[in-house]
């Protein structure tokens, strides 16, 4: 909620996606937050989270909405959105998953809209601070573009290349809306959440 409130300028008029939003955290934390003319759309793969929150947030509150969803093109008209939040979502995902979801931001923005999302970011830091025994997940399987704790889950943990994820920004039409703002993962000692924050917008505002 900080974040989406100091780092996005996130108000209470606007229009909100959460991917996999699970049973209704950030929900729960936006309800009182945002006035009727706002709106909130969770999504989430897992039934029972959905229904749930179907069953218990919406009904006193009607602009929250919440649908189950196949890893795929989401059910919502283009330019939708004036805010998408995907939160470690794409630290479960495949390399085929992440473009598709890129893709989707990209289609569901307005043009002034803005996204944040969480990832495990490689890089040279990330790994001279690896050699030194500070990373607290250790990424030892996968290829040159995405890496996983578990050989045999690869959902489980997944990190992808920091060049590998920019290339892929750019390819769908989207920019950093300011400079990544790395994790306590890595141990990085400044790092603002555990995760890797990027802020990304449409490459061509409004």
């Amino acid at each position: 909620m900080a974040y989406l409130r100091l780092l996005l300028d996130l108000q209470p008029t606007e229009s909100i996606l959460d991917v996999g939003c699970g049973c209704g955290l950030m929900a729960l934390q936006l309800k009182d937050y945002l006035g009727s003319n706002g709106s909130y759309t969770g999504v989430d793969i897992h039934g029972p989270s959905i229904r749930w929150c179907a069953n218990h947030i919406t009904p006193a509150h009607a602009n929250f909405r919440f649908a189950q969803i196949d890893e795929g093109k989401l059910p919502y008209e283009a330019q939708s959105f004036d805010l998408i939040l995907l939160k470690s979502v794409f630290t479960h995902l495949r390399p085929e998953e992440v473009e598709n979801y890129l893709s989707e931001i990209e289609r569901l923005l307005k043009p002034n809209g803005r996204c944040l999302a969480s990832f495990f970011l490689l890089n040279d830091e990330q790994k001279a601070l690896a050699a030194k025994a500070k990373n607290a997940l250790q990424f030892n399987f996968g290829d040159e573009r995405w890496r996983y704790v578990y050989e045999h889950s690869p959902a489980s943990a997944s990190a992808y290349d920091e060049n590998y994820i920019l290339d892929l920004i750019s390819k769908h039409n989207l920019v950093l809306r300011e400079a990544i703002r790395y994790g306590a993962w890595t141990g990085r000692n400044n790092g603002l959440s555990f995760q890797d924050l990027l802020q990304i917008q449409p490459r061509n505002r409004a």
